[in-house]
């Protein structure tokens, strides 16, 4: 006879526990698996490099302009203050020139650092549209970025460019202590035109409180008179050069003369001298003239244009008969 389906029948299969002594202990419903959670729909970030000769020269580039253009630019600033007496620290001298150069490596140094630390690039890699970013592609942070400066120098003596040529995503020592990559920016091009009127700015301001091209010339020359000696110093207390050569000790190198220093013929010994000659006296006009001292009882006449000369005395008439 047919029966219709019970609604209140499960719809599951019902297992039945017997237990000791032929008690039941009534239905007991299998438990149901939770569904695993819905994915959240985000993708893992993906770092782009592009084409990796311009990636390697866009990290060289912006290596450079941070850590030479910058301190150069800085230094500008400060050789300026010295000059306008705003700051009495620094000179002309071989001290003044590491002063210089100490103040303006270390206000780069801290530039850079609080740059990529905040806002994850420094003005050079903003120029070149790179980023620095954690592996998954979160803020790299202070921390991270910390590390990868102090790790610098390790970078700098070509393990870093090695490192960056060889591995997939071009990390360098310091990237894989820090956990960091520098790819792309996620702004592309307007990264660089931000970079650009960054630039274009800091230069604005150091023509119009900087001092201009003359700062920038005097910094140069100091450059120019002080680096290699200092380099040279700094190579032979480490051991890997000889001590550097004075300037003086150099064949054919004449020595330099002190500014204060009385000429020969401004002495009062050598005008004295019963050796002394007389030396060609050169007037504004260019023409050379011999001073002379009159000899004792020398007439002088003078001359249509108005000169003086000297002629010598007419011997006597016996003198002239005598002989």
């Amino acid at each position: 006879m047919y029966q219709p389906p019970d609604p209140n029948a499960p719809t599951e299969p019902i297992p039945i526990v017997v237990l000791p002594g032929g008690a039941s202990p009534g239905r007991v419903y299998k438990q149901r698996r939770l569904a695993p959670p819905p994915a959240s729909g985000q993708m893992p970030y993906t770092h782009r490099f592009g084409n990796v000769t311009a990636y390697m020269l866009g990290r060289g580039g912006a290596f450079f302009v941070d850590a030479a253009v910058v301190p150069f630019v800085i230094a500008t600033f400060a050789f300026h203050a010295f000059e306008t007496g705003f700051i009495t620290v620094g000179g002309r001298d071989e001290g003044g020139f590491l002063t210089l150069a100490g103040l303006s490596f270390a206000i780069a140094f801290g530039f850079a650092y609080l740059c990529e630390a905040i806002v994850g690039t420094t003005l050079g890699k903003a120029i070149f549209a790179l980023h620095t970013r954690q592996v998954d592609g979160r803020h790299a942070g202070p921390v991270r970025v910390l590390v990868r400066y102090l790790l610098r120098p390790i970078d700098l003596l070509l393990i870093g460019p090695l490192l960056a040529l060889s591995t997939p995503r071009h990390r360098t020592f310091g990237d894989f202590a820090a956990g960091t990559i520098v790819s792309r920016s996620r702004i592309g091009l307007f990264a660089t035109v931000i970079g650009v009127l960054l630039a274009g700015g800091v230069a604005y301001a150091q023509v119009v409180y900087g001092g201009g091209i003359t700062s920038a010339l005097e910094v140069v020359a100091l450059t120019s008179n002080f680096a290699p000696d200092v380099v040279a110093k700094g190579v032979h207390a480490a051991g890997l050069g000889a001590a550097p050569v004075p300037l003086a000790a150099i064949p054919g190198t004449p020595a330099p003369l002190a500014a204060s220093d009385p000429t020969p013929a401004d002495t009062p010994a050598a005008a004295d001298s019963p050796g002394a000659t007389d030396a060609p006296v050169i007037l504004s006009t260019g023409a050379p003239v011999v001073e002379s001292t009159d000899a004792p009882g020398a007439d002088q006449t003078d001359t249509p244009n108005g000169d003086q000369t000297d002629e010598p005395e007419a011997e006597p008439t016996n003198r002239i008969l005598n002989q």
